[in-house]
């Protein structure tokens, strides 16, 4: 194998071929200011080690069509976990986000048992496709909560009733792979990350059993001095209203215990749901009063979130958006409503993108790039 350059870093050419996701040899010299012949050198490098491969030949003004390189999916995988209070979401997925397996796994909250259940789960799902650990990137983790700046401390979670657990660290005692832990919001918020324009300003709300909010600006998610960005206390008690209805409204307890609305989800069960939710509320006056306090409150919330960081887009996302069509058109309709400097898109998930699944594979592979650990 050739002599890399002293001085350049194949990750930076990994990472750009991984950002492009396909480029040529010429395309990336002029990237990164290499010579042809430089750029070649590690190309081959990268090839040789599988990291990349060669694909169709692309365009060319004259002379040979040159290759078009993209990153090997299958070089490496990525394990993900979505904690929730009565049962975890697991799945494989190559380094492209592509979906290779996935389960829903019950499981009792308290910390030892989960995380024991957690490992078994891997290591299961590892040993049944046949993956060695050295072939697996990282375990990412979404969990409801505040985690520490590295990742691997859960440092409160309401939901799970946890608090100063080194969940990250104790699971790569026991599978001997590196673990990240992130809150929920943040991983939906790196679907929002757009590196090629630096004016991308998105805010996230998730709801579950608490409120989850995260921003993204460029190319990145905030995480603010203390790693507390986005932390909800910022609007005071009129939040309280809000914890009421999830914490009290049977209908938002039912909708919180639903499971990860993922692309294999049937439409026709959705259909059936948003009929049974508007059937339970036509009955129950409380419970429509309950959203209906839900909805203008949450609406005043993202109002004021707009009003201070002037997001080009507001994501509302969490099982009572994805779930019940009449709490996200509410909310984004008297959000649309009401007066703001610049009126945001308003959207949510759609479960054909795979947001979960591609938002912790966002958050591996920005560690992947990021670390020393991690090597080339």
């Amino acid at each position: 194998m050739r002599r890399r350059t002293k001085n350049f870093n194949l990750k930076q050419l990994y990472r750009t071929v991984y950002e492009k996701g396909s480029a040529t040899k010429p395309e990336l010299g002029q990237e990164l200011g290499l010579s042809l012949t430089a750029v070649s050198d590690y190309v081959n490098q990268l090839e040789e080690l599988g990291y990349i491969l060669s694909t169709d030949k692309g365009s060319s003004t004259g002379g040979r069509k040159p290759w078009l390189y993209e990153i090997n999916p299958d070089f490496r995988f990525i394990v993900g976990v979505d904690m929730r209070a009565s049962h975890f979401y697991i799945f494989l997925s190559d380094l492209r986000g592509r979906l290779l397996y996935s389960e829903f796994v019950s499981v009792h909250k308290t910390y030892e048992l989960y995380l024991e259940r957690i490992a078994q789960a891997i290591e299961a799902l590892l040993a049944k496709k046949g993956i060695n650990r050295s072939c697996v990137m990282a375990v990412g983790v979404s969990i409801s909560g505040v985690t520490d700046f590295d990742n691997k401390v859960v440092d409160l979670s309401n939901e799970l009733e946890w608090k100063s657990r080194p969940l990250g660290h104790a699971l790569e005692d026991i599978l001997g792979v590196p673990v990240f832990v992130e809150n929920d919001a943040r991983v939906y918020a790196r679907n929002e990350i757009n590196a090629t324009e630096a004016n991308n300003v998105v805010t996230v709300l998730y709801l579950s059993r608490g409120v989850g909010l995260a921003l993204v600006v460029g190319d990145r998610v905030l995480q603010g001095y203390t790693n507390r960005a986005g932390d909800s206390q910022f609007f005071g008690k009129d939040i309280d209203k809000i914890y009421h209805v999830i914490r009290t409204c049977a209908l938002f307890q039912e909708i919180s215990d639903l499971p990860y609305y993922y692309e294999g989800t049937e439409p026709t069960y959705i259909a059936e749901l948003n009929r049974r939710f508007m059937r339970h509320m036509e009955q129950n006056p409380a419970t429509q009063a309950a959203v209906e306090v839900f909805s203008t409150e949450v609406a005043r919330m993202m109002i004021a979130m707009a009003n201070v960081v002037n997001p080009k887009r507001i994501l509302l996302t969490g099982n009572v958006f994805d779930y019940f069509d009449l709490i996200y058109n509410q909310v984004r309709d008297q959000i649309l409503r009401l007066p703001v400097c610049h009126t945001p898109e308003v959207k949510r998930n759609s479960p054909q993108d795979n947001p979960l699944e591609n938002g912790i594979v966002r958050l591996i592979m920005e560690k992947f790039f990021q670390l020393d650990q991690f090597s080339i």
